[in-house]
């Protein structure tokens, strides 16, 4: 066959080149479930390596990191627990107006900074594997 190949297009060797070039070709129209499972590890792989490669160039900055992300969840989990603990404390109290509007402005400031909590919270344990998710939830608080 490769001799046919070869006295049409020249050589032997020009035979077997289109031959393989096809073969190859036609090889490479079909993503078989294996081919699919090694690439899917090798990208898994790659993503890690991207994330140790971050976490390692920003070591320096991961207790700003820490201290940032403690600060503003404790804010925000505060306003939560005084919230609960002045609207209990309205039931028992002989002016309860007032503890239940502390109680709702407390929840209201909270529940406005869910957000932003989640974008710190985000970023402090996801990384830059949530960058993409980090941009759509920004640009929604932004135009609030």
């Amino acid at each position: 066959m490769f001799g046919f190949l070869g006295s049409l297009f020249g050589t032997a060797k020009a035979g077997e080149t289109i031959v393989e070039g096809i073969s190859n070709a036609a090889d490479k129209l079909f993503y078989t479930d294996e081919e699919q499972a090694e690439d899917a590890a090798k990208a898994r792989t790659e993503g890690f390596g991207v994330y140790m490669a971050w976490l390692e160039s920003t070591s320096g900055s991961r207790l700003a990191r820490r201290v940032i992300a403690l600060m503003v969840t404790g804010i925000w989990a505060t306003e939560h627990m005084m919230s609960v603990a002045l609207g209990s404390y309205a039931v028992f109290a002989t002016d309860p107006v007032k503890w239940e509007r502390v109680s709702a402005m407390l929840a209201g400031n909270a529940t406005e900074n869910n957000a932003l909590v989640g974008v710190v919270l985000l970023f402090y344990f996801g990384g830059p594997a949530a960058m993409e998710g980090v941009k759509g939830l920004v640009d929604r608080w932004v135009k609030r």
